[in-house]
């Protein structure tokens, strides 16, 4: 057992709580945990409710870091996965609290975050379906989740005709030598050859 012989306010941070046993520090917690297990000066801890404190505290200190992550931008539960093997949380019990804590206040949802990209790519760096599929898949969303996401967009046509006029500004007039190189640069992004025809036929049009 040992005994709690402070219980200091952190500086740096006023949230934290530094907690001393029998005259050493032994580790920090939030004000909240602190409040939570009634903690205070005098009161015995046994080794196995210490361990328990500092594991909580470990698992809200990854939690605070993974909300960091996240705050830049979404990200899908692989990512988070990942992340939190950089962060050495390797224990997969550990992993997957972490995962339903974030999961259960709706700061991770594979479908929210395959829309989102959906969306960004198509105004920032249009793609096909196809290889939308395709980068949504290398980054841990489900098919199902995937399939959901795409289904919402009606066609193609508009993005393709986002990409022709990053290419070619107000030109609609197409020698045979650039229509070539325009069919080519949008085949490499995906998109099948009879959609890119009407699509281009339509352009020349204009």
């Amino acid at each position: 057992m040992a005994t709690i012989t402070r219980l200091v306010q952190g500086k740096k941070n006023p949230n934290r709580v530094n907690l001393y046993l029998d005259d050493t520090f032994a580790f920090a917690l939030s004000i909240d945990e602190v409040a939570k297990n009634n903690l205070k000066k005098g009161l015995e801890l046994s080794q196995e409710k210490i361990d328990q404190l500092q594991d909580t505290d470990q698992n809200d200190y990854v939690y605070a870091k993974i909300l960091n992550f996240l705050s830049f931008r979404p990200h899908t539960i692989k990512e988070v996965h990942d992340r939190l093997k950089k962060y050495e949380v390797t224990d997969p019990t550990k992993q997957q609290l972490l995962i339903d804590r974030l999961t259960s206040k709706g700061y991770l949802d594979d479908l929210a975050f395959a829309r989102w990209f959906i969306a960004s790519r198509n105004a920032h760096r249009p793609r096909s379906l196809r290889m939308l599929t395709q980068e949504l898949k290398s980054k841990g969303v489900g098919e199902k989740d995937i399939a959901l996401a795409i289904g919402d967009v009606n066609d193609e046509s508009e993005s393709i005709r986002r990409l022709l006029e990053k290419k070619l500004k107000s030109q609609h007039t197409l020698e045979a030598a650039e229509k070539q190189k325009i069919y080519a640069y949008l085949g490499r992004q995906g998109y099948a050859w009879d959609k890119i025809k009407d699509v281009v036929k339509s352009w020349e049009s204009e």
